[in-house]
């Protein structure tokens, strides 16, 4: 299995978001939610704010711009959202973040 590394995990603290893009020039947004890492498209599918800029709480994602909220495990749609969110599988190894594809 291939992997694509993201970032450090002490790049990003608990409740953080970091925006990073893959060497395909993929944009990725890297959240540490309290149970883990996660990983999901950069932008809203709604109107293609930076999800970055959002918050985390727990293991739901808030976009700020419109309120949309998703579940970072699974990319279900919580709230207003009318629309799933990308994620992406990750994997931490040795102090890094890694995209799993």
């Amino acid at each position: 299995m291939a992997k694509t590394l993201l970032c450090k995990v002490s790049d990003v603290r608990v409740g953080g978001l970091k925006q990073v893009e893959t060497g395909d020039g993929r944009k990725v947004c890297v959240i540490h939610a309290e149970s883990g890492f996660f990983a999901c498209r950069a932008y809203c599918p709604h109107q293609g704010f930076a999800l970055c800029e959002g918050s985390v709480d727990g293991t739901t994602l808030t976009c700020l711009e419109h309120l949309w909220q998703w579940d970072v495990r699974t990319g279900e749609t919580l709230g207003l959202a009318e629309e799933r969110l990308e994620v992406y599988p990750v994997n931490v190894r040795k102090g890094w973040v890694f995209l799993k594809s």
